[in-house]
């Protein structure tokens, strides 16, 4: 007797050809983002060094392939789910940034009674409990990734960042501990020469163990490094429970995807062009702290006493700089000095002292290098930096008629000539910024 496949069955024939169709579409998107899109992650060695750096962390590397496959593969589903939570739900939201705070807590205690002895019995009850608090908070996450990202894209909205009548890139993040960076910079200059995603959580001896591997006999200078955030897509971001934080890293993280949408060296070139990677990491971390104001004022009323205040030009007012900022200053001023004259040990002798200083006064720095500072000056817009770059995009920023207009003209920028040539547009001197 012939069967034949009744409507039922058709059906559900055509969901599992629509399903294996949306994995085909995730691997596409999959690939070009990992090709083309990872802002701050690994990128194929150009070096003799790659056959070193694979050797010793081979079996760290974050698997970029495995997790955005999945990432991808549900975004669609999260979507159609969105539809059934409440954008404005902010109670899921504060008991998420509740338990984050507990589980803080907890970890600080953990740590706190390990320093003293491994066998102290409240390690085991505290453990459990950390155990017990995560898998809770691990059940509502999807929800709170729904309304914030509902949320910030109703900021991005009426900022005119549509495609079609709606938000474009959409907001897609994950709320992880995102990878790990290895970053390699020459020991003669400040110039991040390589960057390679390890695992998230690495022990500080371990990073020490690759870190000595790498630098002896290659003459480079080896860091790694925790990050808040990566610009895969969907887009990483670090649990925090300072809500003003979360949200800046999650446009922080946009911003980077939606400059990725422009076939420019901006994006296209962060790897190549140092001064262009400087422009998009302090262009995203303006719109960031920029930005996430507007959500905290439109959802969050509790915590606008928070917000820094804002300056004559209605911008984020900069704290003043701490005394870790004036010595990470100077550090990296005579650094730069150092090198440029060829004394690269004088130069490393300084960093190691100044690193002392500061952890004599409470401050936890395991390193200070030349890849520590490849890493950290592409953040213009803190007080610790000596690079112009921060304040001229404040600038250029106030001069601009929109938000939008901003964005899209740090997106069309192919070269630094282009920046330099949009700075005497509105009447700045990039050298005598560069003198003060």
């Amino acid at each position: 007797m012939l069967w034949l496949p009744t409507q039922k069955w058709r059906k559900a024939i055509a969901r599992l050809k629509h399903r294996r169709r949306r994995r085909r579409i995730a691997r596409l998107l999959l690939f070009l983002f990992v090709c083309f899109g990872l802002t701050t992650a690994a990128v194929p060695s150009r070096h003799a060094l790659s056959a070193r750096l694979t050797d010793l962390t081979r079996s760290d590397q974050f698997d970029f392939v495995d997790w955005e496959t999945q990432a991808v593969s549900n975004e669609i589903g999260r979507r159609v789910a969105s539809c059934f939570i409440p954008p404005y739900s902010v109670d899921v939201v504060q008991t998420f940034l509740n338990q984050e705070e507990q589980i803080e807590q907890l970890q600080q205690q953990l740590r706190q009674l390990y320093a003293k002895s491994e066998l102290n019995p409240k390690i085991k009850p505290l453990r459990q409990e950390l155990i017990d608090l995560k898998a809770k908070q691990n059940q509502i996450i999807p929800q709170v990734e729904i309304v914030l990202a509902r949320q910030v894209e109703s900021v991005l909205h009426d900022e005119g960042f549509t495609m079609m009548g709606r938000v474009f890139p959409p907001i897609a993040f994950r709320l992880i501990d995102p990878p790990t960076l290895l970053i390699i910079s020459p020991r003669d200059k400040i110039e991040r020469q390589e960057t390679i995603g390890l695992q998230p959580g690495l022990s500080d001896s371990h990073r020490n163990e690759i870190e000595t591997a790498l630098d002896q006999g290659n003459n480079i200078s080896s860091y790694i490094t925790d990050i808040g955030g990566l610009s895969s897509y969907p887009t990483m971001v670090i649990n925090d429970a300072n809500l003003i934080y979360l949200i800046n890293v999650i446009i922080h993280e946009w911003t980077h995807t939606y400059l990725i949408t422009f076939p420019t060296n901006v994006s296209w070139g962060y790897f190549i062009y140092p001064q262009l990677r400087t422009i998009n990491e302090t262009t995203a971390s303006l719109m960031g702290q920029e930005l996430s104001r507007q959500v905290i004022l439109r959802y969050y009323p509790k915590w606008i006493e928070r917000l820094p205040p804002l300056d004559n030009n209605g911008q984020a007012k900069p704290a003043p700089p701490s005394e870790y900022d004036l010595s990470m200053r100077y550090t990296r001023q005579e650094v730069d000095r150092l090198l440029a004259e060829g004394k690269i040990e004088s130069a490393e002798t300084l960093m190691e002292t100044e690193r002392q200083k500061l952890v004599d006064k409470g401050y936890t720095l395991r390193k200070i290098n030349q890849a520590y500072f490849a890493f950290n000056g592409s953040y213009a817009l803190g007080e610790a930096s000596v690079d112009p770059t921060g304040t001229q995009l404040r600038q250029l920023w106030t001069a601009s008629p929109s938000v939008k207009g901003f964005l899209d003209r740090v997106g069309w920028l192919n070269s630094y000539d282009d920046y330099l040539a949009w700075l005497k547009e509105i009447g700045l001197d990039s050298h005598v910024i560069e003198q003060k």
